[in-house]
């Protein structure tokens, strides 16, 4: 894993386990639904994404990721950029 990668899965951890401590990265194959997270949840992950790394996300894209790998690799990608 990049510096990146582990930077942004980092990041996404932090927010994800203030709902649920036991979270790891192998929950990131779930869909952000089944994690019981809801459209503000990942409006506030989004806008801590953007924040840390200095991008900025198409709202139309984020609403389209289903799993939370999708979610990540999605602001990799912008990272990377």
């Amino acid at each position: 894993m990049s510096d990146i990668e582990s930077r942004v899965s980092d990041i996404m951890l932090a927010k994800l386990r203030v709902r649920d401590p036991s979270l790891d990265r192998s929950d990131f194959d779930k869909s952000i639904y089944d994690l019981d997270l809801d459209s503000l949840d990942v409006v506030e992950l989004t806008q801590i994404l953007e924040r840390e790394l200095k991008v900025r996300a198409d709202r139309r894209e984020i609403a389209n990721l289903m799993l939370l790998e999708e979610f990540r690799s999605y602001f990799v990608l912008l990272a990377t950029r």
